[in-house]
């Protein structure tokens, strides 16, 4: 898991939560990247949150954001944008 992956991540949820579909290589990183963080028992409520939306656009399945689904994204944007600042 690199902080590019981390990184990736929050930039698919901040392209969803603008309403825009986001490059399918991206989302591949940024699930890669947070699935680690879950396997390492690493990830809180949040980051597996953010774990399951991106391995869902991962399988190709829409998700359609509501204003409060667009503001979740935003909000677990910056929380893995925090975590990506983190020391490993």
């Amino acid at each position: 898991m690199t902080v590019n992956g981390l990184l990736d991540a929050a930039k698919v949820l901040e392209d969803q939560a603008a309403g825009r579909v986001p490059p399918k290589a991206l989302v591949l990183s940024g699930a890669l990247a947070l699935d680690t963080l879950k396997h390492r028992g690493q990830a809180g409520r949040d980051l597996l949150d953010a774990v399951a939306g991106l391995e869902a656009l991962a399988k190709g399945i829409t998700i359609d954001l509501d204003e409060a689904g667009r503001a979740r994204a935003t909000y677990l944007a910056k929380v893995i944008r925090e975590a990506a600042a983190l020391p490993r």
